[in-house]
């Protein structure tokens, strides 16, 4: 895996600055959406785009991956980079990290079915470690890796949302 130390020595760095000015933590991230063809939609944010696309079933051309693909690899790549961050700052090495993330959801709810949610009703990680390091301590430092994470974290409480809508409206004369 990677070398611990040297992303020991980042963290410990980024730790430092970040002590003596807490200001530099804080940023807001944009991303901005643009519509393709039917279904799909390039999205960007500074110098990475994302294509996504709907599935046949759902009108679209499944010419990419679904918005719920990406937003289950952000939740579980979140988590496996926590942990390999957090095993680096207690100098636990890592020979084997694998990761599976299921979820459970209604498709209905996307369709407007009353009374089913939209959105995901469940998620299960399963978490593979192999360290020769304790088992206690491999625990306690997933924990902590969970416990920072930040789509963990965006997952498993409410979150602030707000949708500001403006409408150009076309004059039908025109």
């Amino acid at each position: 895996m990677n070398d611990t130390a040297s992303i020991k020595r980042t963290l410990e760095r980024t730790i430092a600055t970040l002590t003596d000015d807490p200001d530099r933590a804080r940023r807001t991230y944009r991303v901005d959406a643009a519509m393709d063809a039917g279904l799909r939609v390039t999205t960007t944010e500074g110098k990475w785009q994302v294509t996504m696309d709907m599935p046949e079933a759902m009108g679209g051309a499944a010419s990419a991956p679904n918005p719920g693909v990406y937003a289950r690899a952000a939740l579980l790549g979140c988590v496996a980079v926590g942990v390999r961050l957090e095993a680096a700052r207690d100098d636990i090495r890592l020979e084997r990290l694998e990761m599976s993330l299921e979820s459970d959801a209604d498709g209905r709810g996307i369709l407007g079915f009353e009374g089913v949610e939209p959105g995901f009703e469940s998620f299960r990680l399963d978490i593979r470690v192999t360290s020769a390091a304790d088992e206690a301590r491999v625990r306690a430092m997933i924990d902590r890796a969970l416990a920072r994470s930040p789509w963990w974290n965006v997952a498993s409480r409410p979150q602030n949302l707000r949708a500001d809508v403006v409408v150009h409206t076309i004059r039908a004369d025109a």
